[in-house]
Order: C-alpha cells, then structure tokens, then sequence
C-alpha cells in the first residue's frame, strides 16, 4: 500500500499522514468554531442576570418592573451571558411537583377571556406579586418566572442566534414548557423555519420533539414550497440550514440564487453550496447549462463548475449596474443632476458596494453642493454622508462641508460653536460663509446667550435682594413694639400696595425668564463638541 500511494501521490509518508488527520479533523474543527459563545457562571455578565432574577421578587414593585424592563431590553450582544444563565437554571430546578404548580398558576394570572390565550411574563409578575417574599415557595416561583423573562428577552431580538439560545429553555422541566414552544411557533410562523430545521438535530429529545412538530406544521419538508414563500430577511439563515442539514432535495432551490441581487441572499446562497461541495455537482452541472447554454467539460469538478457560473452570473448581474453608471455619469457631465441622481440611487439599490466609486462620490458632493445653495441643509448633509460612506473618509475637504453643515443647523438654534467653523477653515481657508460666521461671532453686537442669560441672572439676584430688604422693613415697621404713632410723615414713607404688587410680579417674571435661560444655556452648551440634531 505504501509503494502504491508513492507511485500514485508520489507524497512521503508523513505527509499523506498529515493530509489525512488534517481531512479527518477539519469538520470537528468547524463544528468547534461553530459552537456559540457561553459564559461561565462566575462571569460579570451572567451574575448581572442572577442579580436581575433575584430582583423580580423585591416587595417593592416599582423594583419588579425595573428588573422586568431589564430582562427585556437585552439585546443581541448579551447573548453570551443568556446561554450561561441559561446553562445554570438548568441544573437547578424546582421539584416537578411545584413547577407544574406554579406554571399553572402563572398562565392562569396571564390569560385574558376575550382572546383565550395568556402572557406568561404578565402571568409572572403578578404571582410575584403575591405577599410571600423570602420563602422557599417565593424562590421557586422565581425560578419559574425567569425562563418566561429570557424567552421573552431572545424573541423581542428576532435573529436565528436567538432563537437557537431558546432551545435551551424548551427542555426545562421534563418537557413542561412545550406548550410555550408550540404557542411560540403559531406567533412566528414562518420566522421559525431556520431554527425548526436545526431543532430537529438539536441534542435535547424535547427540543427534537418540537423541530418535528415545527417542521411538519411549517411544511418545510417541501422547500420547493417553502423558500419562494420566505420574506427576503428570512431567506439567507434558511438556505444555510437546509445546507447544514444536508437536505439533497433543496440543492435545487438553493443553487437558484447564487445570482441574487441580493448581497445577503447571494452570499448565503454560495456559502450553502459550499456545504453540499461535490453532492451538488449535478445540479451545478445542471445551472451552468442554463445559464450558458452549453454542458460544462466532463473534467470540471463542482469546485471549477461554480467559479465558473459564478462569473457568469456576476456578469448578467452587473449589466444593469455598468448602464446604470455609465448614464449617471454622461448626465453628471451635461449638468443634468437630477438624472444623474436618479441614475445613481439605482446603482446603489442594486449594489451598494461598487469598485469604482469615485464618480458616484463626485455626483453626489455636487448634489450636496446644489442642495446648501438652496438653504436645503438636512438634504445636503445626506448627500455628504453618502459621498464619504462610498469614498472612504480620507477626502477631508468634504468631511470639512459635513462639519460646516453641522455647525451652521446649530447656530440657528442659538448655538454657536466657534470651534466647529475654525476646523473648517483650518482645511478651506477661503470657506466665505464659515468667515463670514466666524466674522459675526466676534463683533461686540453679538452677545452668546449665556453672557445674556448670566447678566439677566444678576439683575434677578439683586432684584432678589431688594425685595428682601423690603420684607424685612415691612416686617420691622409691622411689628407692636416698633410701630410709631401715625403722623403726616409717616403715611408719606408707606408703599402703596398696588405698587409693591406690581414689583413683586415684575420680579418674578424675572427670574422665570433667568432660570429658563439657565436651562436653556445648560441644554445647549456652545462648548459641547457634538451638537444635536434639530427636531
């Protein structure tokens, strides 16, 4: 055997060696990398989630709430810590006895009689609710009520990473959740299918049991059926786990999109094919013919077959895109931007990243340009953005006309950033309309609102005083010991009331009209260096 592999392969012995462990080793090594992320138990993040359970049995309810509201703003990037808190409610659950207890009792609080169904998380906040704090039947109803939090947390997050990390929850408790994951699917519908084909591979029986069920109901036996039926946002996580689970019968579907317009579908499409690798070479050999019209070579493996039609159908895909480009560049040449714009959004639409996008940058600096002259600043700050999301940030002088944007919107609020316009001409140092600005800052007529704000602030406080002193001289004269025998000179001394009412009002209004400005001067500090949009 030794001499054939030489003659054949002509490969010494620990190479062929190499080469077979490394083939034999490759899927445990992408099924290693596939694994998601879980964090251990002592980690910051998964105690914060212990943390928050424990909270949702606080006696004080505006406590329970925050703790609610807590779980359910967790998003994609918790994920980590949820698989491992997850991983650690499983090893400690109530006895079967007092869970089938409590879960009744919290679908029963979350029923409603007009729809016939319930929310378990209202279910569970109220049976929180209930006057048993520190008791072990308290713990286990928080035992119970955390579950119904996390599944609520993954599906608020709509993506397949989620609803994998939900599998985890539909096996607790001997299969006492499956109701839920059946409730779950009639909600989802069609948003599941990604997540029921994996389920039926899953490791949990429970979690098998109900891919089966979501699978049949789902009719995702038949992908001929139900790929075409997908919303585009749903099609690239399905493709690839139909791949991922080896279904020869959806090879056929799949290989029809490698040609999407599509980045996210294309993309999965391809890395779907890649999976099936040589199993598709028919069905390839098969799209190649349709595409081209002629049967590929005989000697063609499915690795050459798909580069092939690959580049084939990038071409077809890109026809529209170089007519598209070209006319949006002959009408940004005649002056005629509207057409150009026109021209160029459907570049974008159908390929958002281009590898020439210089002109596509240039059309739309111009319509940004135009858009300013106009006084239309919303509008030409989008344009802006555009042009240095497709040409990269390097080009300062248009990072330098964002900039001016900015500052300029912010100055018609009543916020003047001096800062912000010197950077602009820092990098165009003939900018008129940013000299001519900074021009206006520096005259004596113009006063900042906070030098106002502050003067009209002193102006109170002294207003303040006076009335002070005031009260303290009626309070003295109004006092038995000191009050004089009444006399011509006397009554001449006193303050009419209609005068003093008429003070009092006018300083009121005064320090009204100071705090505002306080406030506003606070709200809109000139010094900030990000600005905020207008409303």
């Amino acid at each position: 055997m030794a001499q054939l592999h030489r003659r054949v392969l002509e490969l010494p012995d620990h190479y062929l060696t190499l080469c077979l462990a490394a083939v034999l080793l490759l899927p445990q090594l992408a099924s290693a990398q596939a694994e998601p992320v879980v964090l251990p138990d002592d980690s910051p993040e998964v105690l914060r989630l212990a943390s928050l359970a424990q909270q949702l049995g606080d006696e004080n309810k505006e406590r329970r709430e925050a703790a609610r509201e807590a779980f359910l703003a967790l998003g994609p990037d918790d994920l980590p810590a949820i698989r491992g808190r997850i991983a650690r409610i499983r090893r400690g659950r109530p006895p079967h006895n007092w869970a089938v207890d409590i879960m009744n009792r919290l679908r029963r609080h979350g029923s409603t009689e007009e729809t016939g169904r319930y929310d378990l998380v209202e279910g569970a906040m109220t049976e929180l609710g209930n006057p048993h704090p520190r008791s072990r039947e308290h713990q286990r109803v928080i035992a119970m009520a955390e579950p119904a939090m996390l599944w609520h947390a993954l599906d608020r997050m709509e993506s397949l990473e989620a609803q994998r990390a939900v599998f985890g929850l539909i096996g607790l408790d001997e299969g006492l959740w499956m109701p839920e994951a059946r409730n779950w699917l009639r909600r989802r519908r069609a948003a599941l299918t990604a997540a029921a084909i994996h389920a039926r591979r899953d490791g949990d029986r429970f979690v098998r049991s109900w891919g089966r069920f979501a699978y049949e109901e789902l009719g995702a036996e038949d992908p001929g059926q139900v790929i075409p039926s997908l919303e585009r946002e749903q099609l690239p996580d399905v493709l690839e786990a139909y791949a991922e689970a080896r279904m020869q019968s959806a090879m056929r579907v799949i290989v029809s999109y490698v040609g999407s317009e599509r980045r996210a579908i294309r993309r999965s499409a391809r890395n779907a094919i890649e999976l099936y690798g040589g199993n598709a070479i028919w069905i390839l050999r098969t799209a190649f013919r349709n595409e081209t019209g002629a049967h590929p070579p005989r000697e063609w493996g499915w690795r050459q077959v798909t580069t092939q039609l690959y580049e084939r159908v990038d071409s077809r895909r890109m026809e529209p895109v170089r007519a598209a480009l070209e006319a949006g560049i002959a009408a940004h040449e005649a002056g005629d931007l509207d057409a150009m714009q026109a021209s160029f959004d459907e570049v974008l639409a159908r390929m958002p990243e281009l590898e020439r996008p210089e002109p596509v940058a240039a059309g739309y600096v111009a319509l940004a340009r135009r858009a300013r002259e106009a006084g239309e600043l919303d509008a030409a700050e989008q344009h802006y953005r555009r042009a240095l999301r497709l040409a990269g940030p390097d080009h300062a002088e248009w990072r330098a006309e964002l900039g001016f944007l900015r500052a300029q919107r912010a100055s018609s609020h009543g916020v003047w950033d001096e800062a912000a316009f010197q950077r602009v001409t820092a990098v165009i140092p003939d900018h008129a309309q940013a000299l001519s600005s900074l021009a206006a800052m520096r005259t004596p007529a113009v006063v900042t609102r906070r030098e106002a704000s502050t003067g009209r602030s002193k102006w109170g406080l002294a207003a303040a005083g006076l009335l002070a002193l005031l009260g303290i001289g009626l309070l003295w004269r109004s006092a038995p010991e000191s009050v004089p025998e009444p006399s011509e000179s006397a009554e001449s001394e006193t303050f009419d009331d209609d005068v003093v009412d008429a003070f009092e009002v006018t300083l009121d209004q005064e320090l009204e009209e100071a705090a505002f400005n306080d406030a506003f001067d606070i709200a809109f500090d000139p010094a900030d260096a990000t600005l905020p949009d207008p409303v």
